[in-house]
């Protein structure tokens, strides 16, 4: 492996946890930053469930924000991030996995949802800096509950 690979492994990789990262923080519009300018956001619940789909930054931003911004906490962790890079090393496809926890209140109750995700990634790089082209989210297991119950 060249260190040319190895270093667009290690940039795409530290995409993946910013947008993570970001999402913790509750910042769509720098999470929207990540994808270029058509990105698409596919995802569905479960290999079976109905694919949506979400086109354009921001259209990404906005549903970035819905899903984030009314939350009391939010938490990512991210885990294994597998890459497979094209010749010329401009192009790229990524499977990564995470576990979102989000907390939000429900009837008077801290409720917490943790998803058990696996992101599909297709990434390109433009002026030498690597953006999500498209990525689909899999939601494999959602869990909710009473946090603290």
């Amino acid at each position: 492996m060249t260190n040319e690979t190895i270093s667009a492994k290690m940039e795409l990789k530290e995409l993946v946890d910013v947008f993570s990262n970001l999402a913790d923080v509750k910042d769509a519009a720098a999470q929207g930053e990540l994808f270029t300018e058509d990105g698409v956001l596919e995802f569905q619940m479960g290999f079976d469930g109905e694919v949506q789909n979400i086109f354009g930054r921001k259209a990404l931003v906005e549903a970035f924000s819905a899903t984030i911004n009314p939350c009391k906490s939010v938490y990512h962790i991210n885990g294994q991030h597998n890459v497979t890079l094209n010749e010329d090393l401009t192009e790229a496809d990524g499977t990564a996995y995470c576990e979102a926890t989000l907390v939000n209140e429900e009837d008077g109750k801290d409720i917490i949802t943790t998803n058990y995700v696996r992101y599909s990634d297709k990434y390109i790089k433009v002026d030498g800096k690597w953006y999500i082209k498209r990525r689909r989210t899999t939601f494999l297991i959602s869990e909710k509950r009473a946090l603290n119950a």
